[in-house]
């Protein structure tokens, strides 16, 4: 009796063991399968050109201001060697590279960024947050060659080489042309009250 009871809890024993291995390895299976789905939507989201914008004291540059400011506003940012060049729909203000800049090399990806503030929050979010995309259009997929996208009243971006006018009030996405992937977009943060916005990838 004595014996059958111990092959009875060695038995349920090595069941719970089974099972916890399974579980154990279930969990860190679906843990690996998420971070791969994760490190593949990032690679379609981003461009492979590095990132790294810090600009501080937005509201003393006009077109930045208000594109930070107001909601389906925007204005495009590039470098020329020495300066930050901040373009809106009409108006364009340039502001020299500090010191403090040209320590941390910015980048500004493939050909520039457009930045501002979409007048349509993102799915799931209640308010819209201020968005960053690439100024060069995905239609150069070879990233060897770009060009600019030229801003549009309304918020919209058009590509002179495939035609495609791109939303930049609902993520970036084609609204008129062929279809085609949305814009590449990069993580942007803007602290209004220190009037510093951070772009990254």
């Amino acid at each position: 009796m004595k014996n059958e009871s111990f092959h009875k809890s060695l038995l349920l024993q090595s069941r719970m063991s089974l099972r916890t291995i399974l579980l154990f390895f279930l969990f860190h299976f679906s843990l690996f399968a998420l971070c791969i789905s994760c490190q593949k939507a990032d690679s379609i989201y981003y461009t492979g050109a590095r990132v790294s914008f810090t600009f501080t004291y937005t509201n003393t540059v006009p077109e930045l201001n208000a594109a930070l400011g107001g909601f389906g506003e925007f204005c495009t940012v590039r470098m020329d060697g020495t300066n930050f060049i901040f373009s809106g729909l009409k108006t364009t203000t340039a502001r020299p590279l500090t010191a403090a800049d040209t320590r941390v090399h910015p980048a500004l990806g493939l050909s520039g960024l457009i930045v501002g503030c979409p007048n349509i929050p993102e799915p799931g979010a209640d308010v819209a947050h201020v968005v960053a995309f690439d100024l060069s259009c995905p239609c150069y997929d070879d990233f060897s060659s770009t060009r600019n996208l030229q801003l549009q009243a309304g918020g919209l971006a058009y590509c002179s080489r495939c035609g495609r006018t791109y939303d930049l009030n609902s993520q970036g996405i084609v609204a008129k042309g062929d279809a085609g992937r949305a814009l590449y977009r990069y993580r942007a943060t803007f602290n209004q009250f220190g009037n510093t916005l951070i772009v990254s990838n």
